[in-house]
């Protein structure tokens, strides 16, 4: 087809080969070699035809699936500079080999594929505990296991705006299909996002064969690696192996699943977005900023809001009180509405990862809020309902070793103050937690015991933070207390009277002998 100014020259246009050429194919390639335009030194006369918005499909293709085919040959150079995360030495050999475009009709199985379409080159990409930045386009990954996983980009390693998508891939049978999400580059907006049309995820999906060995494997295994990883038996505990770098972020996000993610950000579906500006429903303290970059998306939802108090509405009196003071019975209450008790530890690892991979603040609000304010404040917890109570101290654990591990930013340097209240609310939480398994006894069960030596592990490894959680200086024995809704009630705490010197235990003034022994005893040595 020759254009004007091209001095006659022919354009070569391309047909998609998913479909056969029919007859009225061969109709509209005849229509395009007959038809010309004439040349500028000519007369100038030019054929009226119908515009392309007008057209629902170009000959026996519909609008969008025409794409000029380019050969894809293997490129010595890998799309990957060093990444920042160390893998495991171990490498499964399935991951590493895509199956054979002629072994079945199921295509592909083993593990789900992400496609990043249109993803220009020089990006900086995440998926899980790993990071790295490119050189060139990256197509995505392939091989992805069972379990949540967040894959964010962003435009290079300095920006502070990134955007990610949460999956969910569940447990499939040997020989099952894969799904495969497709999340295209939104340049206009600089976000990732879905395919803007369906022609485009199909497009995507049909040329999955030719692109899959391009993909990278999950567990892609790197050579060189900034991470700094902790020397052998440096924890020797009995809870060590969760802290493992093959299994931190199984143990991570095992409470994370898709009716979860579907509850916190309110989407449907088998992904679901979050980004860098993202806000959480009830977080007030960037208001001004939250309107500033409005996304016109829905907040981010959890169980326990920040702005809501943690005291049922119903209570009054002395049942109002404790509350204040211990809201295990509300939390209870609450999670038990939702039927899902676990999803306290989900929504602690979702508002951890989404804050700290994304530079997310609101979430990380909403996560200082759930161990100052709701976790290490529930001290029944432990007996009540311990399994629950040694997850998510065991999870709290794993999420400061990899902060310390893969994160460059340190979350406990990142807000002081509230740094501070966490070393009172866990001194608190050990000395009600002893005093609760201690008074009992023998009536003790393997998972209450549980809970404490799950503490135990955490006390241990903060220990080399120069945090001493041994101390009584935080426990505040009485006082004024501001309830949520603006009350104030006096409360006394009468455990611990021994670490206060109060009770039983306290001092008192006698009078000395001659001798420096206390005055009026009965002695066996006066004669």
């Amino acid at each position: 087809m020759s254009r004007p100014g091209h001095g006659g020259v022919t354009d070569k246009i391309i047909i998609h080969p998913s479909s056969a050429p029919g007859p009225a194919t061969d109709r509209w390639t005849r229509g395009l070699h007959t038809k010309s335009i004439v040349s500028p030194s000519g007369p100038r006369s030019i054929r009226s035809v119908k515009s392309v918005e007008s057209l629902p499909a170009i000959g026996a293709f519909p609008l969008g699936s025409l794409r000029i085919r380019e050969p894809v040959g293997e490129d010595p150079d890998t799309p990957l500079t060093s990444p920042d995360v160390a893998m495991d030495p171990a490498s499964s050999s399935s991951s590493s080999s895509p199956p054979s475009p002629g072994a079945g009709p199921l295509f592909p199985t083993g593990g789900d594929v992400l496609i990043l379409d249109d993803l220009p080159a020089n990006f900086t990409v995440g998926c899980d505990t790993m990071s790295f930045s490119t050189k060139k386009p990256f197509p995505g990954f392939r091989d992805i296991p069972p379990g949540a996983h967040l894959i964010w980009v962003a435009p290079s390693e300095l920006t502070s705006l990134r955007s990610a998508y949460w999956i969910f891939t569940p447990d499939r049978e040997d020989g099952e299909p894969s799904a495969v999400y497709i999340k295209q580059w939104d340049k206009f907006n600089e976000i990732l996002s879905d395919p803007a049309s369906q022609a485009e995820e199909r497009f995507q999906k049909e040329r999955l064969r030719q692109i899959y060995n391009s993909l990278s494997p999950y567990q892609f295994r790197a050579a060189m690696s900034g991470v700094l990883l902790a020397p052998p038996n440096q924890e020797a505990n009995p809870l060590s192996s969760f802290l493992g770098n093959a299994t931190i972020w199984s143990h991570l996000t095992s409470a994370i699943d898709a009716i979860l993610l579907g509850r916190i950000t309110g989407e449907s579906g088998g992904s679901w977005q979050v980004t860098t500006l993202d806000r959480v429903a009830g977080d007030t303290a960037m208001a001004e900023e939250a309107r500033l970059y409005a996304s016109g998306k829905s907040q981010l939802r959890f169980t326990f809001s920040i702005d809501a108090p943690l005291i049922s509405p119903t209570v009054e009196g002395e049942e109002r009180t404790r509350q204040a003071l211990d809201p295990t019975s509300f939390v209870l209450d609450t999670l038990g509405r939702g039927g899902r008790p676990e999803d306290l530890v989900g929504e602690l690892s979702f508002a951890f990862l989404t804050g700290m991979h994304l530079g997310n603040y609101s979430c990380l609000d909403q996560w200082w809020f759930y161990v100052n304010k709701v976790i290490f404040r529930s001290y029944g917890l432990a007996t009540s309902r311990p399994e629950l109570a040694a997850h998510l101290i065991q999870t709290f654990h794993a999420q400061l070793v990899y902060n310390d591990r893969y994160l460059e930013g340190d979350i406990l340097e990142m807000m002081p103050s509230e740094t501070l209240s966490l070393k009172k609310a866990l001194t608190t939480y050990k000395a009600r937690l002893d005093e609760k398994l201690l008074a009992l006894g023998d009536r003790i069960t393997p998972q209450q015991h549980a809970v404490g030596t799950a503490f135990s592990a955490l006390e241990s490894w903060l220990w080399r933070l120069g945090w001493d959680l041994r101390g009584a200086a935080y426990v505040v024995r009485s006082g004024n207390l501001m309830l949520e809704d603006g009350e104030v009630v006096h409360a006394e705490l009468s455990d611990f009277e021994d670490e206060d010197e109060r009770g039983e235990f306290a001092p008192v003034v006698v009078e000395l002998d001659d001798v420096g022994r206390e005055a009026g005893l009965v002695s066996w040595d006066d004669g």
